[in-house]
């Protein structure tokens, strides 16, 4: 019986191998990523499908799924070559994620294995070329937001000006029309002293009544002639 089993189980994996391999073909690249995945479960522990696996995840555009499996693959390759293409592999991932810096490291690792490898220092030449086209749009970027925001402080500070101006022109229109409204109440000079001196003669008549004074020269009136 575990025998039997053990028939059953490792014909399950070598089924699952099969249908990968088949979907890889059809190019149905995300079920055979899925078929593969299955198949390395249940696959004896000497059994390593990392490279179908990252290649299958490659082409379902799982670019993050292919950059995991080859980083974690490295360690497991044993010659400088198998190193150098999984390593070229890795730095295909992360130039299609557009983290082109990674790549670099990747691909110049990739060439410590395999100087001669044309392919690698092209897609090295590349992720260079792309590197330095990423950091001259985040300058551009960079350069864009901070003019933007400078005219948005020249606007907010022209605004500003604009009401400061109109408050002080409201506060000016308020101060005439209080000076309109106090000289209002004032009169004329000459009215005044007009109005002063018919005053004066008023109180010099009324002093010469209440004193029973008449024209000059007369004399009062009494019982005698003394």
């Amino acid at each position: 019986m575990v025998f039997l089993s053990g028939v059953t189980y490792g014909q399950e994996w070598r089924d699952s191998l099969d249908l990968a391999r088949s979907a890889y073909k059809k190019g149905e690249y995300q079920k055979a990523l899925k078929y593969y995945e299955s198949a390395q479960k249940k696959a004896p522990d000497e059994v390593d499908l990392s490279d179908e696996i990252g290649q299958s995840a490659y082409k379902a555009r799982d670019f993050e799924r292919a950059e995991k499996v080859y980083q974690q693959n490295t360690s497991n390759k044993k010659t400088a070559e198998s190193k150098a293409k999984n390593l070229h592999n890795l730095g295909n991932a992360r130039m299609k994620k557009k983290d082109y810096s990674s790549a670099i490291d990747a691909y110049k690792e990739a060439l410590k294995n395999d100087p001669n490898n044309r392919e690698t220092k092209y897609n090295l030449s590349e992720a260079i070329r792309k590197q330095k086209e990423q950091q001259k749009q985040e300058q551009q970027n960079q350069q864009n937001q901070q003019n933007q925001q400078n005219q948005q402080n020249q606007q907010n500070q022209q605004n500003q000006q604009n009401q400061q101006n109109q408050q002080n022109q409201q506060n000016q229109g308020q101060g005439n029309n209080n000076s309109e409204n106090q000289d209002s109440g004032k009169l004329p000079n000459k009215t005044v002293d007009k109005m002063l001196d018919d005053l004066m003669k008023k109180e010099a008549e009324t002093k010469r009544r209440m004193s029973g004074g008449g024209k000059t020269g007369n004399k009062p009136k009494s019982g005698k002639d003394w």
